[in-house]
């Protein structure tokens, strides 16, 4: 699936590459990769980056404790329920198992540190992805969409909020 001569290794984000990684994924919001590196520095997950010959094309983001969204705090319990948050793929590398191999790593990774169940939450107007969670076992949770909300800060340092309509999706590891 993924191009050949080219070796996709998946490693947890390191403080030197953050600026690489906002130059590749977010150069209009720098404080996106330098926020999820935090949750790795503060044990409560890995920032999952994926790489073919030092280039970064991918990502998850993966918490040790499921989403902090009422919708899904209020129906399920997120104990031992790792979350995966907010993936992306390099356009010119989707649909080559980049996604698919961080997922991967994402549960082995959860199963290893005890977790029972992984979740993601995936926008009502992504099909693609949810296809792409539905392959890999993930089923929707049942309670219906609900809205998740982020601050970002754009290229002139003003904050802004940004919000999306999505449904969790979870798997048993």
């Amino acid at each position: 699936m993924i191009k050949e001569g080219f070796h996709l290794e998946i490693e947890a984000a390191k403080e030197s590459q953050l600026d690489l990684l906002v130059s590749q994924f977010s150069p209009g919001n720098p404080m996106f990769q330098y926020n999820r590196y935090n949750v790795q520095k503060n044990g409560d997950g890995l920032y999952l980056i994926a790489w073919i010959n030092r280039i970064p094309i991918g990502h998850f983001l993966l918490r040790w404790s499921g989403p902090q969204d009422a919708p899904v705090t209020n129906n399920i319990d997120i104990n031992q329920n790792a979350f995966l948050e907010a993936g992306l793929t390099i356009d010119e590398y989707r649909r080559m198992g980049v996604a698919t191999a961080i997922i991967l790593e994402g549960e082995r990774l959860s199963k290893e540190k005890g977790c029972t169940h992984i979740g993601l939450e995936v926008g009502v107007e992504n099909p693609e992805a949810k296809r792409l969670y539905e392959r890999l076992g993930y089923k929707d949770w049942g309670y219906g969409e609900f809205e998740i909300s982020w601050e970002y800060i754009d290229h002139n340092g003003n904050k802004g909020i940004d919000s999306e309509i999505v449904i969790f999706m979870q798997k048993s590891l």
